[in-house]
């Protein structure tokens, strides 16, 4: 189950085979994000979760835990219900177009292991389609590093 929202959207839903959810802010350039899209459409351990409204989410969540700790009970949010579903094992990728990470919050929402990926700013005014390709490249790595290093934790026997 996937809660889609103003807040959010999945634009790769996650499966039983999901160990890497790539997340990103809507304000990447439409091209990234599109060709991030068909790059992962047949990599079945990987999803794609973007973040219209960060901070309203964020702010949502916080408020939510605060009033969940002041009751003793679960806190409930719409960051929860994005991730609450999705196995703690699972690494987080948070790709931004700055190098602060805006959306590391999510990881402390159930736990999740969150690794950050800082897009290079580059001097043009509009980036150009073959910046642009670097930057997926990276980002395909980032996340193809991840997928291993989650295979290898959850199926590879010790020696």
């Amino acid at each position: 189950m996937h809660t889609e929202s103003a807040r959010a959207q999945w634009l790769k839903p996650t499966s039983q085979e999901t160990g890497v959810i790539i997340i990103s802010n809507a304000d990447l350039p439409e091209y990234i994000i599109d060709t991030i899209n068909t790059e992962i459409s047949d990599w079945e351990q990987v999803a794609h979760l973007v973040i219209k409204q960060s901070t309203q989410l964020e702010e949502e969540w916080l408020d939510a835990e605060s009033r969940a700790l002041s009751a003793s009970k679960p806190s409930s949010s719409e960051a929860n219900g994005l991730l609450s579903s999705i196995p703690k094992t699972c690494h987080l990728l948070d790709v931004e177009a700055s190098q602060r990470a805006h959306l590391s919050w999510l990881g402390s929402v159930c736990g999740h292991k969150l690794h950050f990926f800082g897009l290079q700013q580059t001097t043009e005014p509009e980036p150009s389609k073959a910046s642009m390709d670097l930057q997926v490249e990276e980002i395909l790595a980032a996340t193809q590093h991840l997928v291993k290093s989650y295979l290898q934790d959850h199926f590879m026997s010790p020696s």
